[in-house]
């Protein structure tokens, strides 16, 4: 099975409407398939968000009263005249545009509430996913060095932007090398740290403004991630540590912005 088959069948597969045959061939390829099974997270995430109560919202009266308003009312019927054409669809079509305009609305209220914590999920699904493959493939680094005045060239002419490269062995993170890797859709910087036994990976990428912001993100899959916006970089931080530890180097990485 294709990745282009199994996103075809994903949402079958999540609702169980797939016969055995066909789901246990997508369930076997999401679990083959980093990619595919990061965008299945996104979609198991955005079910879950969706049935939250705490998205559920009720129209106000005067909403319902102000849009009922807005509607052309049908022109009286001359008595004992048969129905028109006419007169029979204003009454049904008042009956539809009138759910349909308010769930519109409500739409537009729930979109951004629930499009956001689903885009940070797949993302730190498409980080996790990358971070353990570079543990797993040997392929953790293209330029193996503790030195940033090394490895921020090495960037140069491989990204569309120059990820800012800073050492922090002094405080117990040193910096051992980088590579390019591919999230979102696009290639990254990916930063290699360590601390002791624990690898390290930041990945970054431009992001529209200028502004600093953290957050901390819980992965099922027993890693720590946190997501840094600092000086117009996507920062991922992903690493085994623990919370404590990841938060410092977290502080580390938003001190340099």
């Amino acid at each position: 099975m294709t990745c282009d088959d199994a996103r075809v069948l994903m949402h079958g597969h999540l609702d169980g409407e797939l016969d055995l045959a066909a789901d246990l061939e997508v369930q076997q390829h999401i679990e083959q398939c980093p990619r595919c099974a990061s965008e299945y997270a996104a979609m198991r995430a955005m079910r879950t968000r969706l049935k939250d109560p705490a998205f559920r919202f009720e129209a106000p009266a005067a909403l319902k009263e102000k849009i009922r308003r807005a509607i052309p009312a049908s022109p009286p019927s001359r008595a004992g005249a048969y129905p028109s054409r006419r007169g029979t669809w204003v009454p049904r079509a008042v009956r539809f545009a009138v759910p349909m305009a308010i769930g519109a609305m409500l739409a537009l209220i729930v979109a951004p509430r629930t499009i956001g914590p689903a885009l940070n999920q797949r993302l730190a699904s498409e980080v996790v996913a990358s971070h353990v493959r570079s543990l797993m493939a040997a392929h953790l680094m293209d330029v193996a060095s503790t030195d940033q005045h090394t490895v921020k060239p090495w960037f140069n002419g491989k990204l569309d932007f120059s990820p800012p490269v800073n050492d922090f062995a002094k405080d117990g993170f040193p910096l051992v090398g980088g590579r390019l890797d591919y999230i979102d859709g696009r290639p990254v910087a990916a930063l290699v740290y360590q601390h002791g036994k624990h690898v390290i990976n930041v990945f970054m990428w431009p992001t529209a403004g200028d502004t600093t912001s953290a957050e901390r993100i819980e992965t099922e899959h027993g890693y720590h991630v946190e997501q840094l916006t600092v000086a117009g970089m996507n920062c991922w931080v992903v690493s085994d540590l623990n919370q404590q530890e990841l938060d410092k180097f977290a502080r580390l990485i938003r001190a340099k912005g």
